[in-house]
This record gives structure tokens, C-alpha cells and sequence, in this order.
């Protein structure tokens, strides 16, 4: 899952130990609207908040799937993408992707490769999907900044047979020289952008 800066924080994965530690209830709620919750808390991975995503949207996992796994169509719903393709497709629950993610003038672009990992269990009508940042599977591009770091996980349920409940956890560090203070007072407003497009597209 930046405004200005927030995209920044778009969205993963790390060590047993960190996916343990999200799990720990020292959250504070930042945003609750639509439908979307959006927590921050410190990390403890770095001087970046990290951000967990609340969510109950009409629709089903399969849709989700094509959704995350259509990575070209990102420019529409991810905040402040500005172009993503797909690098490598390994099987059907695993491609790395390439993004760049637009900043405002006089902030540089961020770029990454990511790695999504599909782990759906149709018995007990879960999902799980985790995205780690691949910094190093790329030449770095001139004039644009590359993400150190980043990690996501989605754990969702289906509720029922129209609509699924999301838990969302992000944490990045967006590299160059934001400092962390300036991107944690806009944290909550990328993944909330993008999450109320989500559910949008989640609809059609």
C-alpha cells in the first residue's frame, strides 16, 4: 500500500519472529471509515511505522486473487503507482513484479521488485499473501530511489459466499533521505486510499 509521502508505505515480509510480532495489540487505531480501519504502531524493524488494515468488503477470494495477481492494472487502484508490470511468473500462486511509485517534486521516485506469494486453502476458505521486497533482483534506474525494504501480508476469510474479511500488515522503509518522522505523520493514507479503491473494484 504514499500521499505526498504515504505510499512510501505501500505496502512486505520478514523473519518468523516479525509475522509473530504483528500480531501484538499494541496497535493504535489512526483511521475508521468506509468500512476500513487503519492501525499504525511502532516497528520493530525500523524507524518506520508499520500499518495494519481492517476490513470487511463485499466480494470473494478468487476476485481478490485476480486483483493482486493483475499487477498491470496497480496504476488504478494502488496509491500514487505509476507503473507496474509483471518481471517473472513462476507458477500460479507466484510472480515478482516491478513498480515505481510517483513523490512530489523534490522527492525522487521509489521503485521496487516484489514477490507475491498466493497460499489459498478452499477447505477452510482462507487466503493468505505474503509480498517481499527484492531489492537487488533489479539494476538500480537513474534518478530513481529503490525500497530497502518492504513487507505485506493479507490474511483473508471468506465470510460467507459475497463477502470476505481482510487483515492487511505493512511495513517499509522507503530508502533515499525522508526522514521517518515526516513519513509516520502520513502513514494511514495510502493504504486507506488504496483499500477504499480495493473494495471498489472488489464491487464491479
Amino acid at each position: 500500500m504514499n500521499s505526498v509521502f504515504s505510499k512510501i508505505v505501500f505496502a512486505a515480509f520478514f523473519s518468523t519472529a516479525t509475522i509473530n510480532s504483528i500480531g501484538q495489540n499494541d496497535w493504535s487505531l489512526s483511521t475508521d471509515d468506509n468500512e476500513i480501519k487503519i492501525y499504525t504502531r511502532n516497528s520493530d524493524s525500523s524507524d518506520f511505522k508499520s500499518v495494519k488494515v481492517e476490513a470487511v468488503f463485499s466480494g470473494t477470494c478468487d476476485k481478490l486473487i485476480k486483483i493482486i495477481m493483475g499487477v498491470e492494472n496497480n496504476v488504478n487502484w494502488v496509491y500514487h503507482t505509476r507503473t507496474s508490470h509483471i518481471i517473472k511468473t513462476i507458477s500460479a500462486n507466484e510472480i515478482i513484479y516491478y513498480e515505481e511509485t510517483s513523490l512530489p517534486w523534490p522527492m525522487r521516485n521509489r521503485d521496487q521488485a516484489v514477490r507475491i506469494h498466493l497460499y489459498n486453502d478452499s477447505i477452510n476458505h482462507t487466503l493468505k499473501i505474503t509480498t517481499l521486497g527484492e531489492p537487488n533482483d533489479l539494476p538500480q534506474t537513474s534518478g530513481i530511489v529503490r525500497v530497502p525494504y518492504f513487507f505485506g501480508l493479507w490474511q483473508v476469510k471468506a465470510l460467507n459466499s459475497s463477502q470476505i474479511s481482510i487483515e492487511y500488515y505493512l511495513n517499509v522503509d522507503p530508502g533515499g533521505s525522508i526522514p521517518a518522522w515526516i513519513s509516520n505523520m502520513f502513514v494511514a493514507k495510502g493504504p486507506y486510499e488504496t483499500f477504499v479503491n480495493l473494495s471498489k473494484l472488489l464491487r464491479q
